[in-house]
């Protein structure tokens, strides 16, 4: 059974639905990364279409993040695996933000790490009114920092002051707060979520300037107020240096100096100490 599949709506809008099958969550494996780009592939060409909304079939989770167990089986940083684990799924996120239409995240519930990820990679995020709904990149509680663009895209979207503060704590935005700080277009009720992403596209035909815009360093005002801290974790310093650095580079640029950081702090002892606490704690 699919974890994966796009249905098109009268509207000549699709609907991609992740449901991974056998588990709670749907967790960005290897395999779910290549289900997505299977599913996204066939699209690349569909003018057509009016959009793409991405939406979870799972209550409450829209997507939970990376496998993290795969992050205690590493050699050490740098390790292959790891490299294209990451390769994989910036790559189909790349896919996924080339399509030749717009597309919207549909989230009613828990997008964090790699989930919220995925959803920046669409060219809108709309959230329903499912008490679990947050949007966070929690990974620096972990040792790691966000290998999927997360230190990118999550700048060009809320600013380099607000997304070096929830890099560097690892905090998570409520529907409300998510859309004030226009991490989200709006707030809709749970059962609406769905029409009125597709609505947000149909109104909104060209995202060539948005793009363009997102592809491009952040504005020079937007880049001061943020820096490391002394008592920052190597995994905080990495998530925000590669922030700053990133936001005066271009968004492909930006891209490969996370990689880097990501390498080096994935399979660090720190790392593993901190996933191993975790899995720990969910055990109690």
């Amino acid at each position: 059974m699919s974890a994966v599949r796009v249905e098109e709506r009268p509207d000549r809008v699709a609907v991609l639905t992740l449901d991974q099958p056998n588990s709670r969550a749907n967790i960005l494996s290897a395999g779910l990364w290549a289900e997505l780009e299977a599913a996204l592939t066939p699209l690349t060409g569909r003018t057509d279409l009016a959009g793409l909304v991405v939406a979870s079939a799972k209550p409450g989770i829209f997507i939970a993040g990376a496998d993290l167990k795969l992050f205690q089986t590493l050699s050490g940083p740098n390790d292959p695996a790891c490299g294209e684990l990451v390769d994989q799924g910036l790559r189909v996120l790349v896919r996924l933000e080339a399509l030749p239409f717009p597309t919207c995240a549909a989230i009613d519930g828990a997008a964090l790490g790699g989930g919220l990820e995925v959803a920046l990679a669409c060219d809108f995020r709309v959230v329903g009114t499912n008490p679990k709904v947050e949007l966070g990149l929690p990974e620096t509680k972990l040792g790691l920092i966000p290998g999927w663009g997360g230190t990118q895209r999550l700048p060009r979207a809320v600013g380099l002051e607000l997304a070096t503060d929830l890099l560097r704590t690892g905090r998570s935005l409520d529907g409300p707060a998510a859309v004030a700080a226009s991490l989200a277009l709006v707030q809709v009720p749970s059962d609406q979520l769905l029409d009125h992403a597709a609505g947000v596209l149909l109104s909104l035909p060209d995202v060539i300037a948005h793009r363009k815009l997102k592809g491009e360093p952040l504005p020079a005002w937007d880049r001061g107020g943020s820096r490391v801290e002394e008592s920052d974790t190597v995994a905080q310093t990495e998530a925000v240096n590669s922030a700053v650095l990133g936001a005066a580079l271009s968004l492909a640029d930006g891209l490969a100096v996370e990689r880097a950081a990501f390498l080096r702090v994935a399979g660090s002892d720190e790392a593993k100490r901190r996933i191993d606490e975790f899995f720990a704690s969910r055990r109690r």
